[in-house]
């Protein structure tokens, strides 16, 4: 991986933790080029990881391998001004424009291979999930894997459509437990604890059961069964969670977020 040539459209947060995964991996800073429009984020992008730059997309080498990490209402715009430059391979971390699009902008015969990370992936915790187009060969699909696997985990999907589950997941997911996390401490504060104590034993405590997990030892089913004591004070938690029909409302929310996803997806095809 070290020999490959990486162009970053964007450099943003996304583009700069992937490219300081891909430095701490082993890419040399003079194999990575990045373009944007603000200079100082590339700037900052260069100091912090010894890269080079490009003044724009008409000026990247023909054959490059390609990052697209802009925001999707500029993908048009970067896929057919990239288009003629016939990159080998394109990667892209824009959400909600799906690659049948990008393919119309970029040409058939260019390989596009679409990402879903998520922000923790800026801390090299991310859950990405990763969507390969007919054009693509296994070798790109290591790839691609190799770079997002520097961000966190990540995992194929089979079909583009489950891209917009993944959205509802682990792409939206994080506001999910920030919310929790917000409330709880904010709960806790009406319970009489001082507020930098509420915000700290709520986040601790998300973490570590995060943590427990993440082990896979048990389900997250046995998890919440093995602290919840017949009569006890989670079990009274819990109940208010059921007697609120709290599942009921996770699944409304995610399928909300899901469908969002699939109508993002239809604004930003291909015209």
């Amino acid at each position: 991986m070290a020999l490959q040539q990486w162009t970053f459209i964007g450099a943003g947060n996304m583009a700069s933790s992937l490219i300081g995964g891909l430095i701490n991996s082993g890419v040399d800073g003079s194999n990575i080029t990045v373009v944007d429009i603000n200079s100082d984020a590339v700037e900052a992008i260069k100091k912090a990881h010894g890269v080079s730059s490009a003044k724009n997309v008409s000026s990247i080498n023909d054959g490059a391998m390609v990052v697209i990490a802009v925001k999707p209402n500029v993908v048009e715009t970067v896929c057919t001004e990239l288009g003629p430059k016939k990159p080998s391979l394109v990667i892209s971390v824009a959400a909600g424009v799906r690659s049948d699009a990008m393919q119309a902008w970029l040409g058939p015969e260019v390989p596009v291979i679409r990402c879903m990370p998520n922000t923790p992936a800026l801390l090299g915790l991310g859950a990405t999930a990763l969507f390969a187009s007919p054009a693509c060969t296994d070798q790109h699909r290591d790839s691609a894997q190799n770079l997002l696997s520097t961000a966190g985990k990540s995992a194929w999907v089979t079909t583009e459509k489950q891209l917009d589950a993944i959205t509802a997941l682990s792409g939206s997911g994080p506001a999910y437990f920030f919310y929790l996390i917000e409330h709880m401490a904010k709960a806790a504060e009406s319970l009489g604890l001082p507020k930098e104590l509420s915000t700290h034993f709520a986040i601790e405590t998300a973490f570590g059961a995060a943590s427990m997990a993440r082990e896979g030892q048990h389900s997250p089913q046995v998890l919440r069964e093995n602290v919840t004591s017949k009569g006890g004070t989670t079990a009274a938690a819990l109940a208010t969670f059921d007697q609120h029909n709290t599942a009921n409302t996770i699944a409304k929310a995610m399928q909300a977020a899901h469908d969002r996803a699939a109508e993002l997806g239809d604004e930003f095809g291909a015209t």
